[in-house]
């Protein structure tokens, strides 16, 4: 099959999933443009699928021949990527266009679900787009926290952040709060995940995080350690907030038959503070501690060393 043939099943392919209106005109209501642009998007793949140098000139030629630009049929043709399955249900193509540019499956899904059931407008989209927080790999951080209903004391349901240990904080920040932390906070419910951080002007400031949270809950800054038995330390915790919690925890695998006096030792030597994160044991209301050095939070990217595991090797 010679490449004239090609191009002309491309083109009536195309204008096949792209019909004229009375008028001539092709480029649809926005509304309608997502069931379009996903049938368009399909017939691209399907002609230029493993022909990525004449598919540029393709693209390139059909833009010119339908009156669109060349992005929006290469975001046309990652719309049916991200959605292979149906066209998105109730979506305009202006947020289809933004949310195509999110590379994550779980983080588009999540947003996808926020636009449906928040009914955000594009212009929200996008505010939420600038403002969140992409974790690109699992880290641990501290000051991350999930969001949780809560009964106040008037007895009326509340957001709040949840610190571990039961105690949670309504979700109200200072006034001196940035606009688009103030936004944030608005759109907001229970499930959510968010950082705290402060702005570039040192007001305090909220990131919501999508990927990779749950390795990011209750990472605490931990000081004053010591061993009370085998296997168990106690510490105070920082959980943000400027609330300071002093706990009793068993260690995690592999340290967790320690003996107290090899404790006492090993805590002696290790420089303080370190960094704690506590994963919740099943069935309790209780925790177990992995431990880290905070030197290595420097940059939140590399992996700390697990202090657990290097203390019971040492043995």
């Amino acid at each position: 099959m010679d490449a004239a043939t090609v191009d002309r099943q491309l083109l009536d392919a195309v204008s096949r999933a792209m019909p004229a209106d009375a008028s001539g005109n092709r480029q649809p209501s926005d509304r309608a443009a997502a069931r379009i642009y996903w049938q368009v998007g399909r017939v691209l793949n399907e002609h230029l699928c493993g022909r990525a140098a004449y598919g540029k000139g393709a693209i390139a030629s059909l833009a010119a021949e339908f009156g669109v630009s060349p992005r929006t049929l290469y975001r046309a043709r990652k719309m049916h990527n991200c959605f292979s399955a149906k066209p998105p249900d109730d979506l305009s193509w202006s947020h289809c266009r933004l949310l195509v540019t999110v590379d994550d499956d779980e983080t588009r899904q999540y947003l996808m679900a926020r636009v449906a059931v928040a009914g955000w407008s594009v212009r929200q989209l996008q505010q939420q787009l600038a403002s969140l927080l992409l974790v690109s790999a699992p880290t641990l951080r501290t000051e991350t926290f999930k969001i949780v209903v809560i009964t106040d004391a008037t007895g009326g349901e509340v957001l709040a952040f949840d610190l571990g240990f039961g105690i949670r904080l309504p979700l109200v920040l200072s006034d001196k709060s940035g606009k688009r932390t103030r936004r944030l906070l608005k759109t907001l419910s229970s499930g959510d995940t968010v950082e705290y951080a402060t702005d570039k002007k040192g007001r305090p400031s909220l990131r919501r995080v999508i990927s990779h949270r749950t390795h990011r809950f209750y990472v605490y800054r931990a000081t004053n350690l010591r061993a009370v038995a085998s296997g168990v330390i106690r510490a105070q915790l920082d959980l943000g907030f400027g609330v300071v919690h002093d706990c009793r925890l068993p260690l995690q695998p592999p340290a967790e038959r320690l003996p107290r006096a090899d404790l006492v030792r090993l805590l002696k030597a290790e420089p303080t503070p370190l960094w704690l994160r506590c994963v919740r044991l099943p069935g309790t209301r209780g925790y177990a501690a992995d431990l880290y050095r905070e030197e290595d939070f420097v940059d939140g990217t590399t992996q700390p060393e697990h202090i657990n595991t290097m203390w019971a090797t040492r043995q």
